[in-house]
């Protein structure tokens, strides 16, 4: 097990090096962060040549990518914004809760509505609930998650507006209120992140648990009089749980991917939502810097996907 996590951690570490090159040519190759440093009128005269001589903007782009990388690992400096002339630490250090905020209410929701879907879908296996739960799975699997946060927009927070003249949810923002102004602000872009996940869980427990209620165990407890509540609760369950172990770590990964489409459809202040401004504006040194920490967090969470599944289940061997 030790080995196998030092092979998964250098692999890792060489998949990280090489995204970090790819991640460094694909933004320096659509800005001219040279140009980007002129044309900002609130740099001027020598500012702009001692700037331009610290990021070694003036020297060929592999002298250019060691200054970046050097600067990162050893400093935890993302560099200057030169399109608004902030620090990238500070300006993704606001974006960072938001983000958080998003993803991690959508993957709660996607947990606790999922999972019970699956196993209730399986324990009644082709009930009307179960071909229902099949039916809308495949629906909000098939929907692409911009036009689904766009539908949400138009009945939950315009139509239903108008129909109750109550504003329950709004289209955009975050919110500054308290509690119940986050809810109202959170509910639709949470759900519209969370629905293709709520979709996968369902579908991928609904076929761990129909295994797992096929085995000669659950049989044998059966026969010795145990109640159906705890064949399926305490023996048929946690058998069932440990292929989601694997599947949370990874839908982590599509929810981050998720996330920059759904902030940018519902304004709300985030890294996606920040990405995508910096990539539209030339803004550099903070695409690269959120697309370098979505590959760490990519990676990192893979990584953690083996290690826990053969943690939670013993029969797997990576001698």
């Amino acid at each position: 097990m030790i080995a196998y996590v030092i092979r998964r951690l250098i692999f890792s570490l060489f998949v990280l090096f090489v995204l970090s090159i790819a991640i460094f040519l694909l933004v320096q190759l659509a800005a001219d962060p040279l140009t980007e440093l002129r044309q900002n009128p609130q740099i001027r005269g020598a500012d702009i040549d001692r700037l331009a001589a610290l990021y070694g903007l003036d020297q060929p782009m592999y002298v250019q990518y060691l200054i970046w990388m050097r600067d990162m690992l050893f400093y935890g400096d993302f560099g200057l914004s030169f399109r608004q002339n902030i620090d990238v630490t500070t300006i993704i250090g606001r974006r960072v809760w938001p983000t958080v905020q998003l993803i991690g209410s959508a993957m709660i929701l996607s947990i606790a509505i999922g999972i019970p879907l699956g196993v209730y879908s399986a324990i009644k296996k082709y009930s009307a609930l179960d071909k229902t739960v099949t039916f809308l799975a495949f629906v909000f699997f098939s929907i692409p998650v911009f036009l689904l946060g766009l539908v949400f927009q138009l009945i939950f927070a315009i139509k239903l507006a108008e129909w109750t003249g109550v504003r329950v949810f709004y289209v955009s923002g975050m919110g500054s209120g308290g509690l119940v102004d986050w809810l109202q602000h959170i509910t639709l872009p949470a759900l519209t992140l969370a629905l293709i996940s709520i979709a996968v869980y369902s579908r991928f427990q609904r076929s761990s648990m129909l295994d797992v209620l096929a085995a000669d165990y659950l049989r044998t407890a059966r026969a010795k009089g145990l109640n159906q509540r705890s064949v399926y609760l305490k023996h048929a369950l946690r058998n069932a749980l440990i292929p989601i172990v694997t599947l949370v770590a990874l839908d982590l990964i599509s929810l981050i991917a998720g996330a920059v489409v759904t902030e940018t459809v519902f304004a709300w202040p985030g890294l996606g939502f920040q990405l995508l401004n910096s990539v539209y504006n030339g803004d550099y040194n903070v695409s690269r810097a959120i697309l370098m920490i979505i590959a760490v967090i990519t990676v990192f969470l893979n990584l953690v996907a083996d290690i826990a599944y053969s943690l939670v289940d013993p029969r797997v061997s990576y001698s």
